[in-house]
Order: structure tokens, then sequence, then C-alpha cells
């Protein structure tokens, strides 16, 4: 399969910033025990992953005070033995059918009602969109999703630097003459993200429009959208994002 790479992009203003979708942070304590109520108001299920790894267990918030929140164990003994030797807990959650992220640490397992849960102190900021829209992230060239393309004429696949990823869709960068894709049309798609396993999902064209390179060339920017996201795909995708966030945050820091 070969691998076809796309000119950079120039670079995001925003590129040190920490998180480009800063505006979404919540960090008022108030705010964000409001919103870890909100989750245990709603029953909103909650997807724990130790470490920030691509294994996952639910979970739920189960009580809120001023310094602490107490969050539901697993019922497998090993999976909780994970967590008690985790650094961190990097957690996904609803509410309102709005994403929430957050990440614990200092976590402690306690006895709550004859049942295994860990005491946390509250998270410093919440992830949280506010509206139902999707924040895009600019993916760094060295650490990027690819785009596994199929070839309209039967032959063999093309594999394509993502530049932008949302839990929405995607954009990539393609040559103007390209042939692969059209308007409104789906196709079937792998998508393969750092490490994550690869993701067999549709992809719907929405829009194509030419782009000229810092270089002069013109390129067709290509904007395509997730039709049906298999099972686990939009953690991947957000665990994805918070890493290369995190990532920033710490460049523009000095770490």
């Amino acid at each position: 399969m070969p691998d076809q790479e796309s000119p950079a992009p120039t670079p995001s203003p925003h590129a040190g910033n920490l998180y480009a979708d800063d505006r979404y942070m919540v960090r008022n304590p108030h705010q964000v025990r409001h919103l870890l109520q909100a989750m245990i108001d709603q029953r909103s299920m909650i997807n724990v992953h130790p470490d920030g790894r691509d294994q996952a267990f639910p979970s739920a918030v189960l009580d809120v005070d001023l310094h602490h929140l107490v969050l539901d164990a697993s019922p497998v003994p090993s999976i909780n033995r994970s967590v008690e030797t985790a650094s961190d807990l990097l957690c996904f959650g609803q509410v309102d059918k709005v994403t929430v992220r957050f990440q614990l640490e200092g976590h402690r397992r306690i006895e709550r009602d004859g049942h295994v849960a860990f005491e946390v102190p509250l998270p410093e900021e919440v992830y949280h969109l506010q509206r139902r829209e999707f924040y895009r992230l600019e993916t760094p060239v060295g650490d990027s999703p690819y785009c596994v393309l199929p070839d309209p004429d039967g032959g063999e696949a093309t594999r394509w630097r993502v530049l932008d990823i949302s839990a929405g869709g995607i954009a990539l960068l393609l040559p103007p003459d390209q042939n692969l894709l059209k308007l409104q049309s789906r196709y079937s798609c792998v998508l393969e993200i750092p490490e994550s396993a690869p993701i067999q999902t549709p992809l719907v064209v929405c829009n194509l429009r030419q782009q000229k390179q810092p270089n002069g060339t013109e390129m067709t920017r290509i904007g395509l959208r997730f039709d049906d996201l298999p099972r686990g795909a939009d953690n991947s995708i957000q665990r994805y994002i918070f890493r290369i966030d995190r990532l920033r945050k710490a460049r523009s820091n000095g770490d």
C-alpha cells in the first residue's frame, strides 16, 4: 500500500496554546461541581481509561462534595487493581448529551456501602463543549492520524494524512485532479489513529474546496463526516485529541 502524504499545512497560530478549544474548559470549582452533580442526576455513564490507555471500563460518579468525588469501581478485581496503580484516569461522559471530558489524579480505593469505589480530588478543569458542535483539532505533522481510502477503480488503497479531526469528521488534502472522492458520496474507509486500533468507518464527503499551499501549489481540501462510527471509536478520537492537547500544554509551559 503506497504512502502518499500531502504537503505540510501552515502551522496554526494556536499550535502552542493550551487547548485550542480553551473556551470550552471549565475551571471554576463551583461550575466543575455543578457538571459532576449533573452527571449524577442524569445517571450519566462514564468511560474510564486508566493512564489514558485504550482499555476502558464503565463507571459513574456516585457522589460529589467540596473537594472530592466518588467514582464507581469495576466489578472485575483485575481492572480495579490496574486503576489503583494508574497515575491518572481519563474520563469521558455526557451532560445533556454534550461531551464532558476530565482527568483525575490522586485517587484511592475505598469501601462504600459494601462495594469498592474510588475517592478522587475534584478535577481542576473539565472540558465541556457547551453547544452541540464539534471541536476540530489541527493535527501535528509528526503525530497524525491517517485515512486509508479505497481506489474507485478497484486498485490498491491509498493512505493520506488527516489535517484535522473531531468527533464529527476529518479533513484531508488531496491533489486537485484527484478522483478518489466525490461530493456527497459515501465511502468505507479505515482511520488509523496513533496508539489506537484501526477504525473501519463510513465517511461522507461534505465539501471540497481549492486551497493554495505556501509553495504556491493548488490542492483540494476535503471535509468528510463520520456516517456511523463503530462502538468505542469516539473514545479513541477523544483520547487522541486529549493527548495532543496535553502535549501542547506541556510545550507551552516549557516542560
